[in-house]
């Protein structure tokens, strides 16, 4: 399938952990740090990334996020994940200081790779979009689902999101 704009990639130092319940930030390796967000396996911890929606978006298409991670301990088992989409046309009447706006969640659940410390990715469909359009401000709010499908133990490591449209 085509891409109609360029991936958005968003890396765990643009992401901001949530006031409450966030993921934190973590570095592995002495050598040469890589950084990630730590979601733990017993509490549902999020972040949120932010970005301008390209103008070469269509909205035709299938607009999806794809998820790169890791766990450092566990070797088996589903990791769970939210992302829910929060769609800002300048003009809306909203209070960015005080509101959210975030549209229901779209869920995946993948299994571990089979290795601890090894790379796995997910890739969510945003059936659930805010009604988002070229030129909006989106949010896109990432959870570790640790309450429901979730059964990989120990803490996950998000290490990057991609944002991108299929036709």
């Amino acid at each position: 399938m085509a891409r109609t704009f360029p991936t958005i990639q968003f890396q765990p130092t643009s992401m901001l952990p949530t006031s409450s319940n966030g993921a934190a930030f973590v570095a592995h390796s002495s050598v040469t740090p890589r950084s990630s967000l730590a979601f733990d396996d017993s509490t549902n911890e999020s972040a949120v990334a932010a970005a301008i929606l390209p103008i070469e978006y269509l909205g035709t298409g299938t607009l999806k996020a794809k998820l790169f991670f890791y766990s450092a301990s566990a070797n088996s088992g589903d990791a769970g994940w939210n992302v829910q989409v929060e769609s800002i046309t300048p003009g809306d009447t909203l209070d960015l200081e005080a509101t959210t706006s975030f549209d229901t969640a779209n869920n995946g659940t993948q299994a571990l790779s089979g290795v601890a410390g090894n790379l796995t990715d997910i890739t969510i469909t945003l059936t659930n979009k805010d009604s988002c359009a070229a030129g909006d401000l989106i949010r896109l709010g990432i959870e570790r689902d640790a309450d429901s499908s979730d059964t990989a133990s120990g803490d996950l490591y998000l290490t990057h999101v991609e944002l991108f449209e299929e036709v």
